[in-house]
């Protein structure tokens, strides 16, 4: 009767957890899923367009024709494509709406997937705090709720990351370093920056090598490790872009699936014959030749993307340039960071290295903490060396601190505990309560309260600061409140109105009248004209206009004028 009990008792309690843990998780996938239908951003228009031409490809069998963008952006086509099972495939609010709701399922399940990894990796809090900080990370979310490359490739990055920490733990685990090689693959479909974790893939491998192996064997067994991985992101790549769905990637792909088998029994049995490793460098030097002659446009593209400045210049340090330097990345860390991001992470780096040498725990903390860092490092200078520069393209780099933050946060009240010597629960649970209010009040509450527009959050540290005369800021947010504002108009659907160049695309959706660019010229006088932030900081349209109107309405959020709505006389 008493194990009956107990055992009565022990499933009342995981069923109590898991029911918080699903509570938790659908509270805090509100933000990411609802009102899907504002501001149109840049870009979604084109990814819409994309998606649609690559699933009627797929349909009708033409799959070389799925070779369509160089980000490759294969993910988000599929998923984004995916509307067009519900709806006739177009361009417009409705189609925009589940795009955005199909991607963001997905990225709510992958950041399940990644605190699930944290919790293997650090434990309980860090993957509670991990989850709190990864759900509300600003310039995440925001990206989360577009139809684009980056919110994915950020996802599958991290999973990828995550998984190899996991192999290099216990090396027994092969698994692991499987799933790995396939959410790269996924990375590497999504946006090609993912190509970056190639240089840290074998640092990794390297940082955490058994130390008990010999030096002649430690290296073979490193090229078996790398070529496992390698040869799952290349069978992944095989298997979900179409344009690989040929009798001959076909036989290639069968050939390094059994050589894949071979590497991980030979890893198991910890027994490497350069025989093998041969034969698979092999098998991958061929299907490397001939995918690269079949995507050999999506490379050149790449290269000329790294190569080549934007179009549309950036507002950096009150300089209009097109590209701000290397300085940029650093600024975009501390402005679109949330204030206990970056002290966090400071703190955990150095708590755990000052205690690394008390327990193993702790060690084996610190070195899962330097390898984060390092892939931090990496994204930062190999982002800074390109010409094209993004706030977006940071989104890897962000969520990895996001993790550290959480690692830090635990570790200084753990810190604060032995310190200050609260050995009574009653002292711990208060304290605790009360920095997770402070967190609660200074990283999420700022960042819910300005839904849906989570593109115009910048660091509160930056109040003081005029941001405007600084970078530039805006993500299209505002400009369906400009349309909607105009729509109520009388005879709106007859109405003609001015937009500055880089909003027209984002206010033509939604205004029920007519809309043409600032830089045309029309035949007709505008009855309004709607001047964008963006277009101001670069001096494309001045912040009064080009028609002399008079300011009618002014759309600010965060504090920051948007957009200005001048009624022409």
């Amino acid at each position: 009767m008493r194990q009956f009990r107990y055992i009565q008792q022990l499933y009342t309690s995981k069923a109590v957890r898991l029911l918080l843990a699903v509570c938790l998780f659908t509270l805090v996938s509100v933000p990411r899923l609802l009102s899907l239908d504002a501001h149109w951003s840049s870009d979604e228009a084109r990814w819409l367009h994309r998606s649609a031409q690559f699933i009627s490809a797929v349909n009708q069998g033409h799959f070389s024709e799925t070779l369509i963008a160089y980000h490759p952006g294969v993910m988000t086509m599929w998923i984004a494509g995916l509307r067009t099972f519900w709806l006739p495939a177009s361009v417009d609010v409705v189609n925009l709406s589940l795009a955005r709701w199909f991607i963001g399922i997905f990225v709510w399940g992958g950041i399940g997937v990644a605190c699930l990894l944290v919790y293997k990796l650090f434990g309980r809090w860090v993957a509670l705090g991990g989850f709190v900080s990864l759900a509300f990370s600003p310039i995440f979310l925001a990206q989360t709720r577009r139809v684009h490359t980056d919110a994915l490739a950020t996802v599958f990055i991290l999973l990828t990351v995550l998984l190899l920490l996991l192999y290099c733990g216990n090396r027994q685990r092969t698994r692991y370093l499987i799933f790995s090689g396939i959410t790269f693959g996924l990375a590497v479909l999504s946006k090609s920056y993912a190509l970056v974790l190639l240089l840290w893939v074998p640092f990794c491998l390297f940082l955490f090598r058994p130390v008990q192996q010999k030096s002649s064997r430690d290296f073979s067994i490193h090229i078996t490790e790398v070529l496992c991985f390698l040869n799952c992101t290349t069978l992944t790549v095989i298997a979900i872009w179409p344009v690989f769905w040929t009798h001959l990637f076909g036989i290639m792909g069968l050939c390094l699936l059994c050589l894949t088998f071979v590497l991980i029994r030979v890893l198991k049995n910890e027994h490497c014959p350069f025989a093998l490793i041969g034969i698979a460098g092999t098998g991958l030097v061929l299907i490397g030749i001939r995918a690269t002659q079949t995507v050999w446009l999506t490379l050149d593209r790449i290269g000329w993307a790294v190569t080549t400045p934007h179009e549309v210049e950036h507002l950096f340090l009150g300089k209009v340039i097109h590209d701000p330097g290397w300085l940029f990345y650093p600024f975009v860390l501390t402005i679109n960071s949330t204030p206990l991001m970056l002290p966090l992470v400071f703190i955990g780096c150095v708590l755990l290295w000052k205690h690394r040498k008390h327990s193993a725990k702790t060690a084996k903390h610190f070195k899962l903490v330097f390898a984060l860092v390092a892939v931090v490092i990496l994204f930062i200078v190999c982002f800074s060396v390109t010409s094209k520069k993004f706030s977006r393209y940071l989104l890897p780099v962000f969520t990895i601190l996001e993790i550290l933050a959480a690692v830090g946060f635990v570790e200084l009240l753990r810190w604060i505990y032995k310190h200050f010597r609260m050995k009574t629960p009653v002292v711990k649970h208060a304290v605790t309560g009360f920095a997770c209010l402070c967190f609660f009040l200074i990283q999420v509450l700022p960042v819910l309260m300005l839904h849906p527009y989570y593109g115009t959050y910048y660091n509160l540290c930056w109040k003081v600061t005029d941001i405007t005369k600084i970078i530039s800021v805006g993500d299209a947010s505002g400009l369906d409140i400009a349309a909607h504002y105009l729509n109520q108009k009388p005879n709106a659907h007859r109405m003609q109105v001015q937009v500055s160049p880089l909003a027209i695309g984002s206010v033509r959706y939604y205004f029920h009248g007519h809309t043409y660019r600032a830089d045309r010229q029309t035949i007709e006088m505008p009855a309004y004209e709607v001047v964008y932030i963006r277009d101001s900081q670069i001096g494309w349209v001045p912040q009064a206009g080009t028609l002399n109107g008079e300011l009618e309405a002014l759309i600010t959020l965060n504090g920051i004028d948007h957009v200005w709505i001048y009624r022409v006389r």
